[in-house]
């Protein structure tokens, strides 16, 4: 990793656990300045304290935000542009997401907006928030984590694939949009990862498939290869990472 590299800061929404805390992490680890971003102020001030451990040289931010709510989001935005800089901003992953285990038939409109919501509505104001600072300096990086569920249709995840196809949308469309501005949009597509989503989604099955289901600090790893290996992923790519 260069020093031009050292001086950027990553926003990770939803890391306070699971694969956006092992994203922060690792992006701490080398160098990274990092934005911590969660609704649970402990998780929060738990994985600032982890990363500031681990590299004591770079600067970390936590914030709890509802990546829901666009005054929380741009405020976000505004306390990393103040704190970190206007020509740091340069990486975002829009890793923040709910699921419920429920027939369409069963779903109630607050489950529904609650997906879609977090899903797929964090993504687009997380990244229209950062959009203007990637554009003015010709350079960035939009990581969205989506799933096997933004390819294909599952029962009992109607609300969900509605949102992760929704998301497949948005970064085809807004890689085109960025393409210009040195500005990369990426995708990666997972299978099920042993995190406490999937635990709160489907207990039993958690506990009976935790053992081969993905770990977060794998999927870790490659968003941050993603991220850094401009050769190999360019704008508009996307990879899968199904279960071993």
């Amino acid at each position: 990793m260069t020093q031009k590299e050292k001086n950027k800061a990553a926003i990770i929404t939803g890391s306070g656990r699971g694969i956006g805390k092992a994203t922060a992490i690792l992006l701490g680890k080398q160098g990274i300045n990092v934005v911590v971003c969660s609704r649970t102020e402990s998780e929060i001030n738990s994985v600032v304290k982890e990363i500031e451990e681990l590299n004591s040289e770079v600067s970390v931010l936590g914030i709890k935000c509802d990546v829901t709510i666009s005054s929380q989001v741009n405020s976000l935005v505004k306390s990393t542009v103040d704190k970190f800089g206007f020509e740091t901003i340069d990486i975002l992953v829009n890793n923040a997401g709910v699921a419920f285990n429920k027939k369409l038939a069963d779903t109630s409109e607050e489950e529904w907006d609650q997906t879609i919501n977090t899903n797929l509505k964090g993504s687009f104001l997380f990244t229209k928030a950062v959009l203007p600072y990637m554009i003015a300096r010709k350079s960035g990086v939009i990581l969205n984590l989506n799933s096997g569920a933004g390819k294909a249709g599952f029962s009992n995840l109607s609300s969900y694939c509605a949102s992760k196809f929704g998301l497949t949308g948005l970064a085809e469309s807004l890689a085109l949009e960025v393409a210009a501005y040195n500005t990369r949009v990426l995708t990666i597509f997972l299978g099920q990862v042993a995190t406490k989503m999937w635990q709160e989604f489907d207990y039993n099955y958690y506990e009976k498939n935790k053992n081969r289901m993905l770990n977060p600090e794998k999927v870790a790893a490659k968003i941050v290869e993603m991220i850094f290996d401009t050769k190999n992923y360019k704008n508009g790519d996307s990879v899968e990472v199904y279960n071993t």
